[in-house]
C-alpha cells in the first residue's frame, strides 16, 4: 500500500470497523469512515474442516466492534473444492448449503441466526477431485440490524450437507471467491 492519505484512511477504517480473525486464505479489506463501511472478503482456498458426525461447519470471518451493526446489502460469489478423497469423505455431487450469519452453524439445517445475513444457498459440488465447483452466487437481500452493544457481533460463513449420504468421513473443503458487504455501525448506547 502506498504511503500517505490512502494508507491512513484504510487503517482508520479497520480500527473503526472490526477485524477478520487470522486465517490462512482469508483477507478482509474495510473501507469507509464515520459509520458507513464496505468490507470485501477475499477467499483463496480457505480451508474449512467438516466432521462426518455433524455434516456442518461454521467459520468466523469477521469480528465487528461494539455497537449496533446495520447490514445494508452485499453480494457473494463462492466456489468450493474438496481437498480430501471424495470417494471416502465428501462425495461427488454432494449437496452443499452455505450462508452468512451472526452465529456459527449448529446443525445441518441452516436456520435462524445462522442465515440472518445471507440466506441459505444450495449448490452441488460438481468439481471433480480437488477442482473447484462452478461459482455459486447470492445477494444479501434484506437489511438487518445486529445488536452488538453487549457483546460485539460476529460474522460466520456457514456450510452444511443436507443428508448423511453426502459425507462418509471427516473431510476438508476449500473456499475461494469474494463476499462484499455494505454496513454501518450505529454505535453503542452504553
Amino acid at each position: 500500500m502506498t504511503r500517505g492519505l490512502p494508507r491512513t484512511l484504510a487503517r482508520t477504517a479497520a480500527r473503526e470497523a472490526g477485524l477478520a480473525p487470522p486465517r490462512l486464505g482469508l483477507k478482509a479489506v474495510t473501507t469507509g469512515q464515520g459509520s458507513a463501511f464496505r468490507t470485501v472478503f477475499s477467499f483463496n482456498a480457505m480451508q474449512v474442516p467438516v466432521a462426518d458426525a455433524q455434516a456442518f461447519a461454521g467459520q468466523k470471518i469477521f469480528d465487528f466492534l461494539d455497537g449496533k451493526v446495520r447490514i445494508k446489502g452485499g453480494t457473494a460469489t463462492l466456489q468450493f473444492a474438496v481437498l480430501t478423497t471424495r470417494a471416502s469423505t465428501i462425495n461427488d455431487n454432494a449437496a452443499l448449503t452455505w450462508s452468512l450469519g451472526s452465529a456459527a452453524a449448529s446443525s445441518a439445517t441452516l436456520a435462524s441466526t445462522m442465515v440472518n445475513v445471507l440466506a441459505a444457498t444450495g449448490r452441488t459440488l460438481d468439481g471433480a477431485g480437488t477442482a473447484l465447483s462452478t461459482a455459486s452466487t447470492a445477494d444479501v437481500a434484506a437489511a438487518l440490524t445486529l445488536d452488538g452493544t453487549v457483546t460485539p457481533a460476529d460474522l460466520y460463513l456457514n456450510l452444511a450437507f443436507a443428508t448423511g449420504t453426502d459425507i462418509d468421513a471427516d473431510g476438508m473443503l476449500a473456499v475461494t471467491g469474494t463476499i462484499t458487504l455494505l454496513w454501518e455501525n450505529w454505535g453503542d448506547n452504553a
